[in-house]
């Protein structure tokens, strides 16, 4: 590997992981201060816990701000390169602005690929443990855990199965509720069509109760009342949710609403945002060259960086609302989450062959 090329890649990795820490400082003033609002008044409040919280928290906040810190990262290794003449040694030197570029290129696809790893496998994990362990803290007694679209919760002695469920109509579909005796023995076991609720308190409905002792007793019912802890209003908010879903996970599920003939549409944009945002790294370092070597009539780095930093946060602008639009049916699910990425690598890289290749004049 040759040295220009190991120099610029540890130039690139080591401004990275400056601007990371960076970030995580940030993060943790300003969210250990929401943190503390949030949380100081609950019962089960410790300091312990809260650091836990920050640190669950952390791989989702980095993973998001990941392009832009890419961004930035680019900006400021390439700035300062220009300031201290390096770029125009290397130039004179005969070596092109395509080989100082695929130092960077590679870097950003290291991170491209930490990027996947995060949002595939520990973001989902990180989530459901945040989630854990705010309820502990909040004194909630009532935990979720969403695998595939199915909703799975636990209260008191009792450990419920739901197909699905819905926040608005305040509702469960399908129920298994499986009761357990202080000695953690199984005691019955319910079926239910549909769990409501209604005045304060649930109600189980058109179902079949089986009791477990020296024989197996079979109880049909039409409406039971049920004693559990459920908030009816988080029904709905987390089964499905892209956060709480691996990639894999995320396209069972999409696969199996189409197949049941619901909207699997929201499903399948988040499934192609997951897949499509590990390339706005490369599209952010197509897009920092150009304003870092400074275009021509641009006047300084400075407003170089600027222009950079604003065409950046465009990006993200414009991808985030294209994502709307596919959640929204206004756009087809592949096209909302891979246009906005393929248009902004396109600008970068047009822009990169302006610098790389300047018109002489005549």
């Amino acid at each position: 590997m040759p040295i220009l090329f190991r120099y610029l890649l540890r130039l690139f990795l080591q401004g990275f992981m400056q601007v990371v820490g960076v970030f995580i400082g940030l993060f943790f003033l300003i969210d250990g201060i929401e943190s503390i609002r949030r949380f100081s008044d609950e019962v089960n409040f410790s300091w312990g816990d809260l650091i836990i919280l920050l640190i669950l928290r952390m791989p989702s906040f980095i993973t998001m701000l990941l392009p832009a810190i890419t961004l930035l990262t680019t900006l400021i290794v390439l700035t300062r390169l220009t300031r201290q003449n390096e770029i125009t040694v290397m130039r004179a030197s005969g070596v092109s602005l395509y080989r100082i570029l695929i130092p960077f290129l590679l870097g950003g696809g290291l991170i491209a690929t930490l990027h996947m790893g995060l949002q595939d496998q520990i973001i989902p994990r990180t989530n459901k443990a945040y989630e854990t362990l705010a309820n502990h803290v909040k004194n909630r007694h009532v935990s979720m855990e969403i695998e595939s679209g199915k909703i799975w919760y636990r209260s008191d002695k009792q450990i419920i199965h739901a197909r699905s469920g819905s926040a608005k109509e305040h509702s469960l579909n399908d129920v298994i509720v499986f009761r357990f005796d202080d000695n953690h023995r199984l005691v019955s076991r319910i079926e239910a069509k549909q769990a409501v609720f209604n005045q304060n308190s649930w109600l189980l409905q058109d179902g079949i109760e089986y009791v477990f002792g020296n024989s197996v007793q079979a109880v049909t019912f039409k409406d039971r009342p049920w004693r559990v802890l459920v908030d009816p209003n988080i029904l709905g908010t987390k089964a499905g949710d892209p956060d709480f879903l691996s990639i894999s996970q995320l396209r069972k599920l999409a696969l199996r609403l189409q197949k049941e003939g619901g909207d699997a549409s929201p499903h399948w944009v988040m499934l192609y945002r997951k897949l499509a945002d590990p390339l706005t790294t490369i599209a952010a370092i197509l897009l920092a060259f150009p304003f870092a070597l400074r275009l021509p009539r641009q006047g300084g780095a400075s407003w170089s960086v600027f222009f950079g930093v604003m065409l950046g946060f465009a990006m993200f602008v414009v991808i985030d609302l294209s994502t709307a639009l596919g959640l929204g049916g206004r756009l087809p699910p592949q096209l909302a989450a891979v246009a906005p990425v393929v248009i902004f690598m396109s600008i970068g890289g047009f822009l990169f062959l302006h610098i790389s290749e300047p018109k002489r004049g005549g």
